[in-house]
């Protein structure tokens, strides 16, 4: 895709994309770490950099620990109201996830199913507010594809390409991402709990938004 001069560009998610952001609404240059510490900011330092001329303004709406119900409560808030131009969406760790640390708390886990309808709601939504809309993948950083999170990870990933098709919105697939680079390292070099992505993982993440773009790295 071309973007365009001056537009507003939103990452909507979870600690992923939060990162320890700033939650100060004042935007002006004295409100320190605004997109966080993660992605978000390498993706905005890069558009900043790279290419002044295009003026693009980037909010970060992650919140730590949300799962696809919380971006489905708070999505007029977040991302209705704001009026971006275009969306990146990425959720689905913590769907997953409590499922295997919060084996008790029972109404805290989400099913495929689920994850799939709610998935689905979310990038219909996305797609009323602007067309550019760009489902990116949860992710699990284990090369072992026969452990209960990855498979179920594997299963939200399918749920995102299919929704993205549905609703004709872009794919990005981070798992097949960082797979390729899990052939070089081990996960450890990536993230120290599979999922929170060190300085490295988050280049990664990064570099796919920007190839998504249609922006290059090397200008």
């Amino acid at each position: 895709m071309e973007i365009k001069q001056n537009c507003r560009v939103l990452f909507f998610g979870d600690s992923v994309t939060d990162a320890g952001r700033n939650r100060n609404t004042r935007s002006d240059i004295m409100v320190q770490k605004p997109f966080g510490d993660g992605y978000v900011d390498l993706v905005a330092g890069m558009l900043q950099g790279f290419y002044p001329e295009l003026n693009v303004h980037v909010k970060n709406a992650g919140i730590s620990g949300n799962t696809t119900r919380d971006l489905l409560e708070r999505f007029e808030t977040d991302v209705e109201a704001l009026k971006p131009d275009i969306i990146f969406i990425m959720i689905g760790v913590n769907d997953a996830w409590r499922n295997f640390d919060s084996p008790y708390f029972l109404e805290n886990h989400i099913s495929v199913d689920e994850y799939d309808k709610n998935i689905t709601e979310l990038v219909k939504k996305c797609k009323q507010v602007t067309d550019s809309v760009f489902v990116m993948t949860p992710y699990f950083l284990d090369t072992n594809k026969k452990d209960a999170m990855r498979i179920m990870i594997d299963r939200f990933c399918k749920s995102c390409r299919n929704a993205a098709d549905r609703e004709q919105a872009f794919f990005i697939d981070i798992q097949k991402a960082f797979d390729s680079v899990m052939e070089q390292c081990h996960p450890y070099v990536f993230s120290w709990d599979r999922v929170h992505p060190d300085r490295a993982a988050q280049m990664i993440i990064a570099r796919e938004v920007m190839h998504a773009l249609g922006l290059q790295l090397d200008r």
